[in-house]
Parts: structure tokens; C-alpha cells; sequence
């Protein structure tokens, strides 16, 4: 479970209830080229040269006889992937909730605590789209730390009001087979992400097939993409509040340009050092060009301090404001924080 939760959120009543059916996902909150990377995340991944070939050019959801064959000569196993939403509520719409991702997951299937893995032959019979209709979820889930009470299905969850939190609330949107091993000369086909560079384009392409394409090896959450810590979702939900929906993991360029960030991309030493990268925003109003930074406790650190300001420095070159949030600020005087951002968008 989320812990440590501001006093001022808490104090809405509303907040730890969970709401009430139908609801709707706001996509606009997650940036396009998340969209765009996972929206050919549907039956057997990562998609090959080879299975392209077997199934004779098309490729559907459901395996063709020449995909099934292919894996069933190989003996490919495969474990069945969801990929979670998280959600803060946004009001409703003609009486229909409406809810924002702040961050985005992969879960496999398992039983009795072990990934569980499949045949081709099972899953060429599984009916995937008849499952998501009953919209799964995972309940009591902390995509933080990738923990989770149990799973079920969302209208039995959220059929009345009941106390709970809605960001703890897992919404699987879909599903994939992931194959635990391809063969050596295997060619894994990819769509263009459409990066300023050919070195950025490697190192995100890179980092997008670890995340996606490596099978798991135990029962645990994957972080995908969205806020990275409690502190920025409890400033996301602040700021929902107020009706202000920034965008989150903003990696900003030389020359002005913005990118979503895959989670924990900016932690690879390796892409930090791609040419013209400035630094990562927490969150991001793109309209009003304001950078927004949730600082843990290490950011207190003469040598942090003086990063921190060097890259505030060069926002401020591209006419990209600040707002840097201590963690302790957002814990306990949270309502004077987001009157600084604001302040800083000219609210």
C-alpha cells in the first residue's frame, strides 16, 4: 500500500473512497509516443522477421497455423503479460468518472507465487478480448513497490462506494504473450519512435525492449512508464484538484524539445550522456513550459544543490521554468507547494 499520504489530501473525505461506475481513462495524460509504443503490444511479443514470414506476411492477435507451428518446433514457452494502468480521479463527465494514468505497469501471470508459462498450442486457443471484458484488475496495488493484495475483477470492486484508494487500483487494458527466448539469428521488427538522433533512438529502442521483451523471472510488477515516487503522485493529485494535469517524466533537450521518459531511463548512465540531453522533469506543464521537481532527500546535498541549480540555469536558457518541491515540503505543507507552481504558471 501507498504510505505516508499528505494530512490535506487526507482530509477530503472523498479521497478515501473509492468512486462509484461507470468510468472512463483519460488518455491525454499519457504522452503520445507511450501511446504509440504499445499499442502493437497484442499477441505473441516481440513480433519477428520469422514470425512474419510463418504467418505468411499478416500478422493478427491470434497466431496464425504458420506462427504455431513455428514455436511448436522451437518448444518457445511463453508467459502471459498485462499491462496495468494507475489512475487519479478527474471529476466527472455526464456522470461518467473520469481517470488519469500517472503510471503505467507489467504484470505476469502466475500461480502459487511462480511466473507461469504456456505453449503455443494454448495459447492459440486462449480468448484474450472475452477476458479483458470482464476488466481484471489488481486491488491493493502499490505500483511503487510493485505490491499487490489480490486480484479480481473491477465491478466487484468498485460496484458501490467502499473506503479504498483509487491509485491503488491496478486496471489491466490489455495483454500479451511474451516468448522467453528467441532463436540467435531471430530479427525482432520495431516501429519508428521517431528520436532527434540515431544515438537517441538506439539507447530508447534499447531500453524499450528491456522493459517490454525480457521475461520475468519471478512474480513482480514492472515499471513501464510514469511518476517515479509517492511524493510526485500526491503533488500529481494536488494538482488534479485544481484542475491542473501536467504530464509526467519529461526528458527535455538542448534545444528545447521535450520526450517522454521509459521508466528509469534516466537512470542508464549510458543515455544521461546522449547528446543534448538536459535533464528529466517530473512533471511538465508543455504549454506553459514549466518544469516541476519533486526532491528526495538527497537533493539537500551541497554537490546536488549545485547540479540542481546548473540545470535550472539552463531551463531558464530555453524559457522553461522551475518549480523544485522538497519531499518533506510535499509531505507536510503540500497546499503551499502547489500554490508555488501555481504561482510559477500564472494561476
Amino acid at each position: 500500500m501507498i504510505e505516508n499520504r499528505p494530512a490535506s489530501l487526507l482530509a477530503d473525505p472523498a479521497y478515501s473512497i473509492l468512486p462509484k461506475l461507470p468510468m472512463k481513462v483519460d488518455w491525454t495524460s499519457v504522452p503520445e509516443l507511450i501511446r504509440v509504443a504499445t499499442l502493437d503490444l497484442g499477441g505473441v511479443q516481440p513480433v519477428t522477421k520469422a514470425m512474419s514470414e510463418a504467418a505468411g506476411g499478416t500478422l493478427q492477435d491470434k497466431p496464425s497455423e504458420g506462427e504455431v507451428e513455428l514455436f511448436r518446433k522451437r518448444g518457445t514457452t511463453f508467459q502471459l503479460i498485462s499491462i496495468v494502468l494507475s489512475c487519479v480521479p478527474a471529476g466527472r463527465v455526464d456522470d461518467v468518472l473520469q481517470v488519469r494514468p500517472f503510471a503505467m505497469t507489467l504484470i505476469p501471470a502466475s500461480k502459487r507465487d511462480k511466473v507461469q508459462e504456456t505453449t503455443i498450442d494454448l495459447v492459440a486457443k486462449l480468448d484474450l478480448d472475452a477476458w479483458l471484458a470482464t476488466e481484471p484488475m489488481y486491488a491493493g496495488y502499490d505500483p511503487f513497490t510493485g505490491d499487490w493484495r489480490l486480484s479480481g475483477n473491477l465491478p466487484g470492486y468498485m460496484g458501490g462506494e467502499q473506503k479504498g484508494y483509487l491509485d491503488e487500483m491496478g486496471f489491466v487494458i490489455d495483454q500479451f504473450f511474451l516468448a522467453t527466448e528467441l532463436a540467435e539469428d531471430d530479427e525482432v521488427l520495431t516501429m519508428d519512435l521517431k528520436m532527434p538522433s540515431d544515438q537517441m533512438k538506439v539507447r530508447y529502442e534499447k531500453h524499450r525492449r528491456k522493459l517490454f521483451f525480457t521475461p520475468f523471472k519471478q512474480v513482480e510488477a514492472r515499471r513501464v512508464w510514469g511518476a517515479e515516487t509517492p511524493i510526485e503522485l500526491f503533488v500529481i493529485q494536488a494538482l488534479a484538484k485544481e484542475n491542473l494535469h501536467p504530464a509526467c517524466q519529461m526528458l527535455i533537450m538542448s534545444d528545447g524539445a521535450t520526450f517522454p521518459s521509459w521508466y528509469h531511463l534516466w537512470n542508464d548512465v549510458e543515455f544521461r550522456h546522449t547528446d543534448g540531453l538536459v535533464t528529466e522533469a517530473d512533471l511538465f506543464f508543455e504549454k506553459e513550459r514549466v518544469a516541476v521537481f519533486c526532491d528526495g532527500g538527497h537533493h539537500t546535498r551541497a554537490k546536488q544543490k549545485a547540479k540542481d541549480a546548473a540545470i535550472t540555469e539552463k531551463l531558464a536558457a530555453l524559457g522553461i521554468r522551475s518549480v523544485r518541491i522538497p519531499g518533506d515540503e510535499i509531505r507536510t505543507g503540500l497546499a503551499k507547494a502547489i500554490a508555488r507552481v501555481k504561482e510559477v504558471l500564472g494561476q
